[in-house]
């Protein structure tokens, strides 16, 4: 058990919680660094893991950190035995506790790479120059053809450093794609250099030529010079789908020494600091509990669907959600907000999300790219073994080399992932590529009224009924603090309260209303409906107050609809379906909606938050492709259930996972815009596929009649990859620039 060795360190309990992101009960979230990641082959062999051990629940990598994250059932799998696992597939993991803490720090290119690249130069260039007198018809020259062994031999010697180093990784995972049923683009690599190395090898040693070492090497070189290429790109190109986490003005609420409340950027946050969390928000840090009565949801961490209590005093991790009352927190690590990216990618969060068909495409594509280029290689070499046997190698590995599809691999991201990066810019945050897709292809928009196309900031608030006692307005007071609706936090800062009493049985009913017993009293603040009474008024939307189960009176909301709504359901109306669902049941606002929305448009009042999701569900059953915007609280399993969800916020102080993007409200009018330059970046890639392929087509018909040699192919692949990144960030700057500048 040496290898068990290996990893025993990772039983110790203080070295473990260095990478466990969360344990609890039988379940532990832990990531590992495995520098050995270098392609989508590997990622789709690591995030299959569940089908290797039964106690993996799930795996994902981060591909430019290098990084996989796994939950698994630690009663049935210890973290030592799980690193072994990584080993034996030939992904080792590096524990690096100084990678770990700074993320920030990380290197593009890791040492090896650089170090082959060195030697493949070194071997390409002496090789080169050992080759020229073949080049220059030196073999009329008698000294030379009485020493040709000598070059011929010191040529085979300098090409097994790159045969052993540089190519050692294609091999390594043609061999583990074979093993997962997996096709790759490593194996017509790994077939061209067996034989090619191997036919320049019989020349040599039976003096019936040369060889191919040059083109060997020059293929190792350039090749390699291509990988750092698409490394860079990649990075820049995940840089761009993660670049709204630095602009996502996600906030906290920070207790002040003097006990008073402040809004606080998430980052700002520092070890030690005291936080309040209420109802439905996501704890974004590791904490210890110090006030309140914890009840979490850890099914963004778990999947797994129950709560869990937490004592004063215990742990609490980062992407537990409270249910209940407001707890007071006390920040025992710093902010990873890396750490939110994995709970917003989370894959059990968008089951829901379909495939559409640009990735049926992309998939098709990798799928039968590489059986096609192998089928057209083999073509190749019959019909060269009865024209002329002494270019068979020559065309066939000018066809496998020729036809990489490293540039059409690019396209998509590329041009989606920069998009991403200009939306980020403009307020609207876009969670990855998959998500811009199913943009493009939206046909019904739906939108939630309160707090969506209705500005909170310039609604009107007045109590209609008795005056309100200071007694009453402090019990009012303290169970609003405990929810984030946008109507509670609106009441709670209108009625200005500092000081507030304890809560017992919080409760918040989504889309109804919230209710907790305070000086042995209930109090229940919502709808006329969750109060159990009938309020007849046409004026706006309303909230009613009861104490000790009478009611006293309902706040009144006055309606400001955003600034320009009228012009953008006109900008809309042309290529989208419009709904309008919510709870509201004013008929006073339904004939104002109708004044202004296209007469195509619905308006459907009186929905509870199950009727919004059930609505989604039948208009997706006639083939509708739903956005919904809405504010990511009453709306959230309906924003799930959609393609596409957006969540719409003023500041956001809360993190909603389950959303595929958030919009600032103040960019709610450039709404059509975001949606024309999602349908846009379709057909730029299209133009790039268009590109790509008939690079590839041009390429495929030079090696196969002769006229093309692997070297020449070697250095013309990634001049493919850097026009399709030209055209990718030339056409989305002025795509960008055109709509949104």
């Amino acid at each position: 058990m040496k290898q068990n060795e290996n990893f025993k360190f990772l039983d110790d309990e203080k070295i473990s919680e260095k990478i466990i992101d969360f344990k609890d009960k039988n379940i532990t979230s832990v990531r590992f660094f495995i520098p050995s990641i270098h392609c989508s082959s590997c990622i789709m062999i690591l995030e299959n893991l569940s089908n290797i051990h039964k106690n993996i629940i799930e795996s994902t990598v981060d591909f430019p950190s290098k990084i996989i994250r796994i939950i698994f059932n630690h009663s049935g799998l210890k973290l030592s035995y799980l690193a072994i696992i990584l080993e034996k597939i030939g992904y080792k993991p590096s524990i690096n506790f100084e990678f770990l803490e700074k993320k920030n720090n990380k290197k593009i290119f890791d040492r090896k790479l650089i170090g082959k690249l060195a030697i493949s130069f070194f071997c390409f260039g002496n090789i080169m120059l050992l080759a020229i007198p073949e080049y220059v018809g030196s073999h009329e020259d008698i000294w030379y053809l009485e020493n040709r062994n000598f070059f011929r031999y010191l040529m085979l010697i300098l090409s097994l450093p790159i045969v052993l180093f540089s190519f050692t990784d294609h091999i390594k995972y043609a061999i583990l794609g074979f093993k997962k049923h997996i096709i790759n683009m490593d194996i017509p690599i790994s077939i061209g250099i067996l034989v090619l190395f191997s036919w320049s090898c019989y020349e040599v040693f039976f003096d019936l030529g040369s060889g191919y070492f040059d083109s060997l090497s020059g293929f190792s070189f350039f090749l390699l010079i291509s990988k750092i290429f698409q490394i860079y790109t990649h990075n820049k190109i995940f840089s761009f789908e993660k670049s709204y986490k630095s602009f996502y003005p996600i906030s906290i609420s920070k207790i002040k020494k003097n006990n008073k409340e402040e809004n606080i950027l998430l980052f700002s946050l520092k070890k030690g600091d005291h936080i309040i969390i209420r109802n439905e928000e996501i704890i974004p840090v590791d904490s210890i509990l110090i006030k309140g009565y914890a009840l979490l949801d850890n099914s963004f961490l778990t999947g797994e669907s129950y709560l869990i209590r937490k004592k004063i005093g215990e742990r609490i991790y980062a992407g537990s959600k409270q249910k209940g009352e407001a707890i007071y927190l006390k920040v025992i690590k710093d902010v990873d907000q890396s750490y939110l990216s994995l709970l917003w990618n989370n894959k059990k969060l968008r089951k829901n999300k379909k495939n559409f068909h640009l990735n049926s495409i992309t998939n098709k594509f990798s799928q039968y790219f590489t059986p096609i280029v192998l089928i057209i290689s083999i073509i190749t070499g019959i019909y060269w073994y009865f024209i002329n046997v002494s270019k068979i190698f020559q065309t066939v590995f000018s066809v496998l080399i020729i036809t990489c599809p490293c540039a059409v691999v690019l396209s998509t991201p590329f041009i989606l992932g920069n998009f991403i990066r200009i939306f980020s810019k403009k307020g609207f945050y876009v969670k990855d590529i998959s998500t811009m897709e199913r943009i493009s292809n939206i046909s019904t928009l739906i939108f939630d009224k309160t707090g969506t196309i209705t500005d909170q900031n310039k609604e009107k608030i007045s109590f209609i009924g008795p005056y309100l006692k200071c007694k009453e307005k402090k019990m009012i007071s303290s169970l609003l603090r405990n929810s984030i609706h946008p109507l509670s936090k609106k009441i709670f800062s209108e009625l200005s309260i500092n000081k507030f009493y304890p809560i017992k049985n919080f409760r918040e009913i989504i889309g109804y209303g919230i209710e907790g017993i305070i000086n042995k009293v209930p109090v229940k603040i919502g709808s006329s409906k969750y109060i159990g009474i009938t309020i007849n008024n046409s004026q706006g939307t309303s909230v009613a107050i009861s104490i000790n189960k009478k009611f006293i009176g309902y706040f009144l909301f006055r309606n400001y609809y955003r600034k320009g709504i009228e012009q953008i359901f006109q900008n809309l109306k042309k290529k989208y379906k419009i709904i309008i669902l919510s709870g509201d049941n004013n008929q006073l606002e339904k004939k104002y909606l109708e004044s202004i929305l296209p007469k195509s448009s619905k308006i459907i009042f009186n929905q509870s938050p199950e009727k919004k999701l059930d609505y989604v569900k039948k208009i997706q059953k006639n083939g509708e492709k739903v956005m919904m915007i809405g504010d990511g609280i009453n709306d959230s399993s309906a924003l799930n259930q959609s393609e596409v969800g957006v969540s719409i916020s003023e500041t956001p102080s809360s993190f909603f996972p389950n959303c595929d993007a958030f919009i600032q409200s103040n960019y709610l009018n450039k709404i059509f815009l975001f949606l024309k330059i999602s349908r846009i970046s379709i057909k730029l890639i299209i133009v790039n596929f268009m590109i790509s392929l008939f690079y590839n087509c041009i390429g495929i018909i030079f090696a196969i009649t002769g006229f093309l040699t692997p070297f020449i192919a070697a250095i013309l692949m990634p001049l493919s990859s850097l026009s399709v990144i030209i055209f990718s960030l030339l056409s989305t700057w002025i795509v960008s620039r055109r709509f949104l500048s």
